[in-house]
């Protein structure tokens, strides 16, 4: 009855998110968004500075969950 009868479990392993790469990432968007910001603002140009910031936020948050 406890047996299994042959077939093993798999066992699915999920990896632990990446810190350094996730701090890369920030600094990235970062400095994306700094050279964003300079020169003439377009329609273009602000919307790449709405997705840097919100991507940037993103990546901070999941950061601050992860050094609880």
């Amino acid at each position: 009855m406890g047996r299994m009868d042959g077939k093993k479990r798999k066992t699915v392993v999920i990896p632990r998110p990446d810190v350094n790469a996730i701090e890369a990432d920030v600094a990235y968007f970062e400095a994306r968004l700094s050279f964003a910001r300079r020169g003439e603002q377009t329609v273009y140009n602000l919307a790449q500075q709405r997705v840097y910031q919100a991507l940037s936020g993103e990546l901070t948050e999941t950061l601050k969950k992860l050094r609880k």
